[in-house]
């Protein structure tokens, strides 16, 4: 099978996951809004959230599939770079946030930073998907 569309293959696969978990996710974050935190206004609505955390999860694999494909023993590092990258994003996507001081700063940290990790555990799943894949 050509390098080509193995990734196509990979990246296919990873995009309905990837779109299934961020549904779920975003409807539980929204049902979660709505009974909890009615109310309250967010610095950042939730599908701005989700939107982010969507693009940039994969953003950063078809990047890793790529180098996968090219180069296997590079996944690792690849991901660790595409994190670190990542991190950077969503301190600038904060600056905002910390410049404005707004009264109450836990809401918006949690409302972003739950949904963030359990970005992170999914795409931890993924990457384990991935190296079994090709091994």
């Amino acid at each position: 099978m050509s390098s080509n569309k193995k990734r196509t293959i990979l990246l296919t696969k990873l995009i309905k996951e990837t779109s299934v978990f961020a549904v779920v996710l975003f409807a539980l974050h929204k049902y979660i809004q709505h009974f909890f935190l009615n109310g309250i206004e967010l610095f950042h609505p939730i599908y701005v959230i989700h939107v982010f955390l969507f693009l940039s999860f994969i953003a950063t694999f078809y990047f890793i599939i790529k180098m996968a494909v090219i180069k296997p023993e590079s996944i690792l590092t690849t991901f660790f770079v595409g994190s670190l990258l990542k991190s950077s994003i969503v301190i600038l996507f904060f600056l905002p946030l910390f410049f404005d001081k707004p009264d109450n700063l836990n809401v918006p940290v949690f409302n972003f930073f739950i949904p963030y990790f359990l970005f992170l555990l999914f795409e931890i799943i993924q990457i384990i998907k991935i190296f079994k894949t090709l091994k």
